[in-house]
């Protein structure tokens, strides 16, 4: 029975680093692309003319992109591959929240003020330590609104 649970929790582990990508979407006016989609670097993205995508590294670097008649090529990668935990942890932050309630989606504590969550490295930490995902996400959307600002 160890072993069956043991190859199980190490084929999800090896199935989530497959899954990690350089990029997530963090918002678009394409209806056919959605938050939280995820992309591999210098990929052709089939964004329509005159619509927008904005996507984001798990180092935090943000890129907007406009569609053309032949779509959008993301950027190529300057790092190396990014931290598949991390980039999932992002992921789900930027995914719409599960929708009903959830049980154990706080698991004790008190949750640190959005306002002090200023970094990328903070934002995650509180949604993978404290089971704080929704000030977590909050903050995540403050980031990306303070990313975009000029």
């Amino acid at each position: 029975m160890r072993r069956l649970l043991l190859g199980a929790v190490l084929s999800a582990a090896c199935g989530t680093a497959a899954v990690a990508a350089d990029y997530i979407v963090v918002s678009s006016t394409d209806p056919a692309i959605k938050r939280g989609q995820a992309f591999d670097a210098g990929t052709r993205v089939p964004l329509g003319v005159g619509k927008s995508i904005t996507v984001m590294r798990p180092s935090g670097e943000v890129t907007t992109l406009r569609g053309a008649s032949g779509g959008a090529t993301l950027p190529a990668a300057r790092v190396a591959a990014a931290d598949a935990a991390r980039f999932e942890t992002l992921r789900a932050l930027v995914e719409p929240p599960p929708v009903g309630r959830t049980f154990g989606a706080r698991r004790g504590g008190i949750c640190p003020a959005i306002e002090s969550l200023t970094t990328l490295d903070d934002i995650v930490r509180t949604a993978e330590s404290s089971g704080c995902k929704t000030v977590a996400r909050q903050a995540l959307d403050a980031y990306l609104e303070k990313s975009d600002a000029p």
